[in-house]
């Protein structure tokens, strides 16, 4: 059997990785003799693509070990780029194409795919001596990665620090797994940046419904999506409880809102994919349709040139989220103090 890998742009991944999937549950794959993923049609290797068509073909594999898996059409052009984002390696270790992910240093122009592991992100600086609160330590890092492809726009690399912080921090609480992928691109030609970051966890849905408050009205996965976009909803809500402000990190419902919003009123993109469906909102409008990925994933793209003050963008968001709130049943009505904007001065020379 031969997969021919589209080119890694949006809408081809979707449904690529519906396809791979549907294909497993349709064919008797386990009587094919052999497996190929072909390289030879694509050319172009956008960051979220790369990272659910590389997380899909990983768990293809998975799902079938003792087929022999192969890959071929890797010697075209562009396909060095790709080795160099550790996109092959992120498929398997054993591929002797490109670098491992997280190897490549990144430029000015990409943050390779890199797993951010959170409880060694915690070990190594208490080894350091720095005992933080883990809230300021994926701020901290999430600083380190928006320096790679900030330009050197010093607001810039605050509203990717806050972007790439508010999707990060929810991945330890809501998608109970500790690892995060993350992935970026920069595009001179364009001034836009693209910040991709997945997890394989449980999901939006499996998430938000722990929460018996949410369980009678979001009764599916897209319906979770939907939700999960609004201001102030999350699983941490308790009716019979006020919110909680005695810890400056206590989750508000407001992370996933801050963003999507923050990308539509910049005129960039933001995408969010679990499980079966995905939400698409650009300047078409907001789309929905259906995919196939193992977790959570976020693409956000935010044009660099519309940047003038991250914190008046950030303010602003986060007001109008507020008062939409007070509209919602079993939502927070006031953002949590990180959701209104960096938590430390950070050092951006």
């Amino acid at each position: 059997m031969k997969y021919y890998v589209p080119n890694m742009e949006l809408v081809g991944a979707l449904k690529f990785v519906k396809q791979l999937d549907e294909t497993s549950v349709e064919t008797s794959v386990e009587d094919e003799t052999e497996v190929t993923f072909d390289f030879s049609h694509m050319s172009n290797f956008d960051p979220l693509p790369m990272l659910i068509m590389g997380s899909a073909m990983k768990n293809y594999r998975h799902r079938y070990p003792d087929i022999p898996f192969y890959i071929s059409g890797t010697d075209s052009a562009g396909k060095g780029y790709a080795g160099t984002m550790g996109f092959f390696k992120y498929i398997s270790k054993s591929l002797g194409i490109g670098k491992m992910p997280g190897e490549a240093t990144g430029s000015s122009n990409y943050i390779p795919i890199t797993p951010i592991v959170i409880n060694e992100l915690q070990q190594e600086e208490f080894q350091q001596g720095n005992y933080l609160a883990l809230g300021d330590i994926i701020e901290k890092e999430s600083g380190r990665l928006a320096r790679i492809v900030d330009r050197g726009n010093p607001e810039l690399h605050k509203l990717l620090t806050y972007l790439i912080r508010e999707i990060i921090r929810n991945t330890p609480e809501h998608a109970k797994t500790d690892t995060v992928w993350v992935c970026g691109q920069y595009w001179p030609s364009y001034e836009l940046a693209e910040i991709a970051i997945a997890d394989e966890g449980i999901g939006i849905y499996n998430s938000i419904i722990q929460n018996p408050a949410h369980r009678s009205y979001i009764t599916d996965n897209v319906l979770s999506l939907k939700w999960a976009l609004k201001a102030g909803i999350s699983e941490a809500f308790r009716p019979s409880a006020k919110q909680r402000s005695n810890d400056e990190w206590a989750n508000s419902g407001f992370g996933l809102y801050m963003v999507s919003e923050i990308c539509r009123h910049l005129n960039g993109s933001f995408c969010i994919i679990s499980y079966g469906n995905y939400i698409l909102i650009d300047n078409h409008g907001v789309s929905e349709g259906e995919t196939a990925y193992k977790g959570t994933a976020i693409r956000m793209r935010v044009p660099s040139k519309r940047i003038s003050s991250a914190q008046e963008i950030i303010n602003r968001i986060a007001s109008q989220g507020e008062n939409e709130a007070r509209t919602i049943r079993n939502a927070f009505i006031k953002a949590s103090t990180p959701s209104k904007g960096l938590m430390t001065e950070l050092n951006i020379d």
